[in-house]
């Protein structure tokens, strides 16, 4: 096992394993933990209230948080939810009683942690490598010195809208804090800012963190370049970067997010079908040579999700220069949508494009993938 070790040795450990939701974040833990490397027995699905709920998931019993006190107050009880859920559910379990109440949420580090080792799995199931930052780096013989982190540019993206954190950022002093969005609001929130120089500002209502990247591709000159969240941080540190910079690793990625059945049903159940559509015709237009990667992503269980990698500066540039065409060929058919999250189209069709693009070049790039820490 090569991520959260300890934690996987304690769940078998002989206590029963209940999931408590019974949605995709739930379906995406369940499945994970009962396949490779797991194999793990999942007892029941828990919730509230059954009202308005399925009696069985991937057929497994569904059971109300009653009926869970009288059986299951000993088992480990994985909450698998999004996030904005938990405030309120933790204490609910806490206060029903039950012992053992861990969060496995979307954006949780131990669900990331636990899908990579299934991701690693998968890999070697299907005859491609599952290359680690870490592992990739101990290979590297190389000399570092402390002015070569200088050329690696990874930038934040933050808005004049950012929740307040209580996490301290203090530990990514390394990155370059980007205000995207800033050609919308007259505040400005920070030095470097998207609407400087070429840009696409204007978009990110549609775009999100997509205005920052191309910022990135039209004004950034370092030897590599990136992008993460205010809330969402590789988990590097200055030595890494140092050998990072002199090393033969292309690209970093994250690890994936994992989709069941299949990336392009849980699409559709969180978005509009259709503007996945326009997107493959899109791409069938402009690249038609990225189709056939592209439809065994959308039947494959994974994809790379935030938006967010650290990639040589001419690779980044490679990408931009494929991915926004695509992107402004979507627009054109999608168009603005009444609901703000929906609106954000363009961002979550790029999620799946960055995966086309990275798994269609594995052979040509040496993709490495990394840790990320969210913070509350």
């Amino acid at each position: 096992m090569y991520y959260a070790e300890e934690f996987v040795k304690q769940l078998y450990q002989g206590r029963q394993i209940v999931i408590y939701g019974a949605k995709i974040v739930a379906v995406e833990v369940a499945s994970c933990l009962m396949g490779e490397p797991y194999h793990l027995k999942i007892s029941n699905f828990m919730v509230t209230s059954l009202e308005g709920n399925v009696k069985k998931l991937l057929g497994i019993p569904v059971i109300d948080i009653k009926e869970g006190k009288k059986h299951y107050k000993d088992a480990v009880v994985l909450v698998a939810m999004m996030e904005k859920y938990l405030h309120e559910v933790i204490p609910l379990l806490q206060k029903e009683g039950f012992l053992h109440v861990i969060p496995m949420t979307f954006e949780s580090d131990l669900w990331s942690q636990l899908r990579g080792n299934y991701f690693r799995e998968l890999c070697l199931k299907q005859g491609r490598q599952y290359l680690t930052l870490e592992e990739e780096i101990e290979k590297a013989v190389c000399d570092t010195n402390e002015d070569s982190i200088h050329d690696i540019h990874m930038y934040m993206v933050r808005s004049h809208a950012d929740r307040q954190l209580q996490a301290d950022l203090d530990a990514y002093n390394w990155e370059i804090p980007i205000q995207a969005g800033a050609a919308l609001t007259s505040r400005q929130i920070l030095q470097v800012r998207d609407n400087q120089g070429e840009q696409i500002s204007y978009k990110n209502r549609e775009y999100c963190e997509l205005t920052a990247l191309y910022w990135i591709w039209k004004n950034d000159v370092s030897k590599y370049a990136g992008l993460c969240h205010y809330r969402r941080h590789f988990n590097f540190d200055k030595g890494l970067l140092q050998k990072l910079i002199v090393s033969d690793i292309d690209a970093v990625l994250t690890i994936p997010i994992l989709n069941f059945p299949d990336v392009r049903t849980v699409y559709a159940n969180d978005h509009i079908e259709q503007d996945w559509d326009i997107m493959l015709q899109a791409l069938e237009k402009l690249h038609p040579d990225y189709r056939k990667t592209a439809e065994i992503v959308q039947r494959g269980v994974f994809y790379y999700g935030y938006n967010m990698f650290l990639a040589r500066k001419e690779i980044l540039d490679a990408y931009c220069e494929w991915l926004f065409p695509i992107l402004e060929a979507c627009e054109e058919k999608c168009g603005k949508k009444e609901n703000a999250y929906q609106n954000r189209y363009a961002g979550f069709l790029a999620e799946r494009l960055m995966t086309v693009y990275f798994l269609h070049n594995k052979e040509q790039y040496k993709i490495v993938h990394a840790q990320k820490t969210f913070l509350e």
